[in-house]
């Protein structure tokens, strides 16, 4: 008993810190938006804990990169739309080694 107690509380740890790892340097309201994005994700294709936080990490990083891009050329700019492109290009990169382009197609018309 004492060694299932002690397994759930080192994974739990181990999901809180990698989320505080992500998350570190985003605001609030992108931490919230992220996490309930990459959560619906989960829930409707049934994705491990383990995939959710790769997503969660991936996610922040996108964020991360937005804000910075946005400090260099302001929002909405043709200069903001050229330096996000790599960005993105590697986001979903990374997004589609976890999730295929129909699972993703499936969610968001889920939402709609």
């Amino acid at each position: 008993m004492k060694k299932t107690i002690i397994t759930c509380s080192t994974a739990l740890l181990l999901m809180m810190s990698s989320q505080a790892i992500a998350f570190d340097d985003l605001s609030y309201r992108d931490q919230k938006r992220i996490s309930s994005e990459v959560h619906e994700l989960q829930v409707f294709l049934s994705l491990s804990q383990k995939d959710a936080d790769k997503i969660i990490q991936y996610k922040a990083d996108m964020a991360k990169a937005n804000a910075q891009l946005i400090q260099e050329h302001g929002r909405g700019t043709d200069g903001f739309k050229e330096a996000r492109k790599p960005y993105f290009r590697a986001y979903q990169q990374n997004l589609r080694t976890i999730v295929s382009r129909e699972d993703l197609r499936r969610f968001n018309a889920s939402k709609s």
